[in-house]
């Protein structure tokens, strides 16, 4: 009888390990996802089959068409301008901005059709409540629409009081919009849209399925979030934000735009609401597009990412803005779970002579993400890089600054996921006075943080070495 038992475990092994083999292999992924996913399947017999499903599969080809296929109102025709223009800046020897602006300014043109905007208003928001009460007051002005893309809705008091404003502007005859992400806000009751609905307004999950717990695609989430109001005016952060202890407040970097900047925004939010909806698409139309009347002094490129993309085009950006320092690098990231080049990119920094500041929460919203994040911090402080622990607040800032003349703000965090399974949206910003703004603001996070030092890792037990060692093997699907 124990021979007998003992075949069968051995016959589902060696099938196991043969489906694996061929589950894993089927498609086309990265080296380090496809041993992660590897290792789910061998050590987890049947079960790690249940979570390739869910969170492993990749987009299929026909889906990924209609996200690539989407029309790209009108902003093709200036991004071919704009490549032309550098062109001939470059032979002119033009000196306005540097060679690494020029050059990251040329990698979005080319490879995401991020168009340059410039002369942007551009102004940065940290406190939570007066963001949302900028953000209420700008929709309370709305004539036309408010379009609005989020990955978590809360059913929470802001949560509801942002519903009724947009409920009441859709009964005052203004299209409202709302696209929202099916896992990011599976905690939502069915009826927390209900109101707006019954207004008139429109409202579509980015990844729908019939049965709301059943949705392979689930990995593939929209992490993108930002809302454009009348065609002038947009924000780039999330406004409805929970906390896991409801005691602390959640303190994020947010973005009000006024200005051409806005059009990228437009752009954005009628591709991706296009590629959510089988009904009630939206196309180009003038008035989506008013000329702008307020002027500021930034110049700026929202570039989006994601699983529909041949190129991981955040990622690279942010690669470029780490080369291009020179003195001073600081990064804000609830994830930091870097793949090796930017990880390598971060060491050859340090080792270069740049500062290099990262700031990251102390606690994590997940255990493992915690563990993962402190397995990079290690390899940071180890080779002479800055560590430094968030403590005040559920910690949401995304961002990047450089030198005093280049930052980056927006969805994506310093993780795998963001660069190549998420939907993200982040401002690339060419402005030394935005920059030095959020610098400042940088500081003063300073003061609710405490350096993690490499007295505390040698004093690190066994078992959270380990911990953190095993969490690093799943980071690639994390």
């Amino acid at each position: 009888m124990t021979t007998i038992i003992i075949i069968i475990l051995s016959l589902i092994l060696v099938i196991n390990t043969i489906g694996a083999i061929i589950t894993v292999f089927r498609q086309s992924r990265d080296i380090a996802a496809t041993w992660a996913w590897l290792l789910v399947l061998i050590l987890l017999p049947v079960i790690g089959f249940g979570f390739y499903l869910f969170f492993g599969k990749k987009l299929s080809a026909e889906h990924l068409y209609d996200l690539r296929t989407q029309a790209k109102l009108g902003i093709d025709e200036r991004v071919t301008q704009q490549k032309a223009e550098l062109r001939q800046r470059r032979k002119q020897n033009h000196h306005s901005t540097t060679p690494e602006i020029q050059s990251l300014i040329n990698l979005f043109l080319v490879s995401n059709t991020a168009v340059l905007t410039q002369e942007n208003k551009v102004s940065v928001l940290t406190d939570t409540t007066t963001a949302q009460e900028r953000l209420l007051a700008d929709m309370s002005r709305a004539r036309d629409h408010i379009h609005l893309e989020y990955y978590a809705f809360f059913d929470d008091p802001f949560g509801h009081i942002l519903i009724k404003t947009l409920a009441y502007k859709a009964y005052q005859g203004v299209k409202v919009r709302v696209i929202y992400d099916g896992f990011g806000s599976q905690k939502i009751p069915r009826s927390f849209f209900k109101p707006l609905e019954e207004a008139g307004g429109q409202v579509t999950p980015f990844f729908s399925s019939r049965f709301r717990l059943i949705n392979f695609r689930l990995n593939f989430r929209n992490h993108r979030q930002l809302v454009v109001i009348d065609g002038n005016t947009a924000y780039l952060g999330n406004f409805n934000q929970h906390s896991v202890d409801t005691h602390l407040p959640v303190r994020d970097t947010r973005l009000r735009i006024s200005g051409d900047g806005v059009l990228s925004f437009q752009s954005r939010f009628f591709m991706d609401w296009n590629a959510a909806t089988q009904r009630q698409k939206v196309y180009y139309s003038q008035h989506y597009f008013p000329t702008s009347v307020e002027h500021g002094q930034t110049s700026m490129q929202l570039v989006s990412g994601g699983p529909d993309r041949d190129l991981p085009e955040i990622k690279l950006g942010f690669l470029k803005l780490i080369v291009a320092a020179k003195k001073r690098l600081w990064i804000q990231t609830p994830f930091f779970i870097p793949d090796d080049s930017v990880l390598a990119a971060l060491i050859l920094a340090i080792n270069s002579g740049v500062t290099v500041k990262i700031m990251i929460p102390e606690k994590a919203k997940h255990s493992l993400v915690q563990h993962a994040n402190l397995y990079y911090a290690r390899q940071i402080v180890k080779a002479g890089g800055q560590i430094y622990l968030y403590k005040a607040s559920a910690f949401r800032a995304r961002t990047m600054m450089v030198d005093g003349q280049l930052s980056a703000v927006g969805t994506a965090n310093l993780d795998i996921r963001s660069f190549k399974l998420n939907f993200e949206t982040t401002s690339f910003l060419y402005d030394p006075a935005l920059t030095n703004t959020l610098e400042l603001t940088f500081q003063r996070d300073l003061k609710a943080s405490v350096p993690l030092t490499k007295q505390q890792l040698n004093a690190q037990t066994t078992n959270q070495r380990l911990s953190q060692d095993l969490a690093r093997l799943l980071a690639p699907i994390l």
